[in-house]
């Protein structure tokens, strides 16, 4: 391996789900995981250099995928497809394809866990954060360069005002990248006091100002509830990801995007392994009029790499439920045809919790 595919081998190695890199010229193993060891039960060294179909059954449609992405350099992805390392029972499985620089890589999600625990996906997305970091940082200097440029060239305040939005939302991705490989951690990076209202108001900006005109966006707050104690950036970039799920949602037919607070008195939070629950009486709603979430990707909505839009990542909702964890919150799903609402339930702050 050269020394950018150990890199990679080593953000991924210590993954709880099995990922693969596939040679280029057909889909045998290049390297395998220590999870995907474990999957198919025979060591890297048996692995390597043989067909993926030696081990797994059910081969034909990962084959058919490997070569699409192979041909079309893009990322394909099989969502809900039953195959079997050999000699065990079939499993529900999501797999990905995606163009690497060593070859095809391949990762694999167990489908039919439950996935509202706020815990799930955690060290995919912490693992897969750290990979891409570097892969941020120029472009975003190259965006704020040109950006700041821009600013002698406008002469209507609006403009102004969106030029330095931009300026400032890059400050606050910079900020995410230097922090990311902490971002698996059980608590944010920084204790700010964060008026969610104030984030609320800025993630409808970002969303709006690139949204359709036939969408309409409505805010709805309770203005009595007080600051938390939290880290800005994160719940920031919660925010804009449920808003912009919900857009997503809406479609080519548009619809309207309400933003909610209000104060809930029986929304609680179970602390692992203690006999304590903590309350969460701040919640946070994103609630679109779409379709509504199918009923097949309910279940495992949360986890990364399940999404049912062709240019998706999935790892949005993730992102989500990662930061109201590490903010000792949780996420909700209500759905139905015609209303969806994301909530962020929160504690008044970290600390705050109730003996039982």
């Amino acid at each position: 391996m050269s020394p950018r595919d150990f890199n990679f081998a080593a953000l991924i190695e210590d993954m709880p789900t099995p990922w693969f890199i596939l040679r280029r010229d057909g889909p045998h193993i290049h390297w395998a995981n220590q999870a995907a060891e474990e999957w198919l039960g025979q060591s890297l060294n048996t692995q390597r250099a043989r067909l993926l179909g030696d081990f797994v059954d059910n081969f034909t449609a990962l084959e058919a995928a490997y070569k699409r992405c192979s041909e079309n350099q893009t990322v394909v992805r099989l969502r809900h497809v039953y195959v079997s390392p050999k000699n065990t029972r079939d499993q529900k499985c999501h797999f990905t394809f995606y163009p690497t620089e060593s070859g095809i890589g391949l990762s694999v999600n167990f489908a039919g866990t439950r996935s509202n625990d706020p815990q799930v996906g955690g060290e995919a997305v912490s693992a897969m954060g750290r990979m891409i970091a570097h892969e941020l940082k120029n472009p975003l200097a190259g965006i704020k360069g040109a950006s700041q440029l821009l600013i002698d060239d406008i002469k209507t305040e609006e403009g102004l005002s969106l030029v330095k939005l931009i300026g400032s939302e890059i400050d606050r991705i910079s900020r995410m990248i230097d922090g990311i490989e902490t971002f698996g951690d059980p608590d944010p990076g920084r204790d700010d006091d964060v008026n969610i209202h104030e984030i609320l108001q800025r993630a409808r900006t970002v969303i709006q100002s690139a949204a359709p005109h036939n969408v309409s966006f409505t805010e709805h707050y309770d203005p009595s509830l007080p600051s938390i104690l939290g880290d800005s950036d994160t719940l920031m970039q919660a925010t804009l990801n449920l808003i912009k799920n919900a857009l997503e949602a809406l479609g080519d037919t548009g619809g309207e995007i309400r933003l909610e607070t209000l104060y809930r008195t029986d929304a609680r939070r179970r602390v692992a392994g203690a006999v304590r629950v903590s309350r969460l009486p701040i919640e946070i709603r994103v609630i679109d009029n779409g379709p509504g979430v199918p009923a097949h990707l309910r279940e495992g909505i949360f986890q990364p790499f399940i999404t049912n839009k062709p240019s998706g990542q999935g790892l949005g909702l993730s992102v989500v439920s990662k930061v109201a964890s590490a903010h000792g919150g949780l996420v909700e799903l209500q759905s139905r045809p015609g209303e969806t609402i994301f909530s962020i339930l929160l504690p008044l702050n970290r600390e705050f919790s109730h003996e039982i």
